[in-house]
């Protein structure tokens, strides 16, 4: 912890009074845990999982979608950004794709720069499986249909 001086004192007091309620039981166990391999073993297992789910993702995007979309940030993280070409994301879009049972998110609404990100939307997948990450891209594809 960094502290001006004037606070060093009083940062001591209250780190200590705070250090009297860290579990010790707790942290010995993920201590152990971390220790004997399990987490990087867990860690291991976790990126194959989302590896397949990804590329389960950007293939059937690419099914559905042929020479529409290209997806950018797709060799990391548990999200993608997909930019549709020629298509852009009005609030209108992203309500007529909730109604469709496609909840993503628009880039736009992240962008410090508004107007410079409205053929982009986030898609998240870590928390889906495989059939619910195809019946997504079906919806998805049906509300732009309708668009």
């Amino acid at each position: 912890m960094i502290l001006p001086p004037e606070f060093i004192d009083r940062g001591r007091k209250e780190k200590w009074f705070l250090d009297l309620h860290t579990p010790s039981l707790n942290q010995l166990v993920l201590a152990r845990f971390i220790q004997e391999g399990h987490l990087e073993r867990h860690l291991m297992k976790m990126r194959k999982s989302y590896k397949k789910k990804r590329d389960r993702l950007i293939d059937c995007l690419h099914d559905a979608f042929t020479g529409e979309m290209k997806v950018l940030g797709a060799s990391t993280g548990l999200h993608l950004i997909v930019e549709f070409r020629g298509r852009t994301f009005t609030e209108r879009t992203m309500e007529r794709m909730r109604t469709c049972g496609v909840f993503v998110d628009s880039v736009e609404s992240h962008a410090i720069k508004k107007g410079s990100q409205l053929e982009r939307i986030i898609l998240g997948y870590g928390h889906l499986s495989m059939e619910q990450i195809e019946e997504g891209v079906r919806r998805l594809q049906q509300a732009l249909t309708f668009d």
